[in-house]
C-alpha cells in the first residue's frame, strides 16, 4: 500500500517522461572516474619488499649511545586520582601512545621527560613501544628508556619499530615476557656503518622516506575521495 504512493524524482526529456539516456549516461559517468580512483588506490600500495638484513647487527638497548633502561614508577592505575588531571600515565597500552589516562601530579614523585620512550614488559601489548610526546608516569612493568645522546626522533622512532618487532616474534605474553631479558640478553637488529656501529643517517633517513610517501599516499587519497564526493553529490 505504501509504495502505490511512493513517488521519486526522476530526469525527463522533452516528452515529459523519464530520461533513461540522462540516467544511463549519469551513472556511466560515475563509474568511470570511480574506477579511475580506484586504480590509483591501487597504485599507491606501496613496495612490500623485505629490507637486506644481513650486514645488521644486534645491539642491547643498555649498550653505549643507546639507552638508560629505568625501571619506572611502578604506579598502580587505580589508586592515582584524577581532580586536577595534569600528567599523562602511561600504561601497557598498544594505542594512544600507550597513554591510559591523565593522573593527578604525585608529590615527590618526578615525572619521565617528555622525548624518552616507554616499553610494555608483558601483557597483551607486550612489547608496545612509544616515543612520549608530554611529561608522564609510568604502570608496572611499564619501562622507560632514557636516550644516552641527543638522540633524533626518527632514530628514536626505527628503534621503537624494532623493538615492538622483537618482542611480537621472540617473546610471548604471559609465558616468556620482557621482565626477565630487558636487563640482559634482549637485543634488536639495527644497521650498522663501516665501523659496525649503529648507523644512525639510515635509521633516519630511512623513516623520512616512510613519512613521504605516506603523505604522498594520504594526499592523493584525499584528492580521489574529494573527486569522487564531489561527482556523486551532482
Amino acid at each position: 500500500d505504501v509504495a502505490l504512493e511512493l513517488f521519486v524524482y526522476l530526469p525527463i526529456d522533452s516528452n515529459q517522461d523519464p530520461d533513461w539516456k540522462y540516467m544511463e549516461e549519469y551513472i556511466s559517468k560515475i563509474e568511470e572516474k570511480s574506477q579511475c580512483r580506484i586504480n590509483n588506490f591501487k597504485s599507491i600500495k606501496g613496495n612490500n619488499t623485505p629490507i637486506d638484513i644481513t650486514n645488521w647487527k644486534r645491539f642491547n638497548l643498555y649498550d653505549n649511545n643507546l639507552f638508560v633502561i629505568d625501571s619506572g614508577n611502578k604506579f598502580d592505575k587505580s589508586k592515582m586520582t584524577a581532580i586536577n588531571p595534569s600528567l599523562n600515565f602511561v600504561g601497557r597500552s598498544s594505542i594512544n601512545n600507550g597513554v591510559t589516562c591523565v593522573v593527578d601530579n604525585v608529590d615527590n614523585a618526578i615525572p619521565y621527560k617528555n622525548g624518552t620512550l616507554t616499553i610494555a614488559l608483558g601483557g597483551e601489548h607486550l612489547g608496545s613501544c612509544f616515543i612520549q610526546k608530554e611529561d608522564y608516569y609510568t604502570s608496572q612493568n611499564v619501562n622507560v628508556l632514557i636516550p644516552k645522546w641527543d638522540m633524533p626522533h626518527n632514530v628514536k622512532l626505527f628503534i621503537s619499530l624494532m623493538i615492538y618487532k622483537e618482542s611480537r616474534t621472540y617473546y610471548k605474553a604471559f609465558e616468556d615476557e620482557l621482565n626477565r631479558h630487558i636487563l640482559t640478553d634482549f637485543s634488536i637488529l639495527l644497521p650498522v656503518d663501516n665501523k659496525q656501529l649503529p648507523d644512525w643517517s639510515y635509521m633516519e633517513n630511512y623513516i623520512n622516506m616512510i613519512i613521504d610517501k605516506s603523505q604522498n599516499k594520504i594526499d592523493l587519497f584525499k584528492k580521489s575521495l574529494s573527486v569522487i564526493k564531489k561527482c556523486t553529490s551532482q
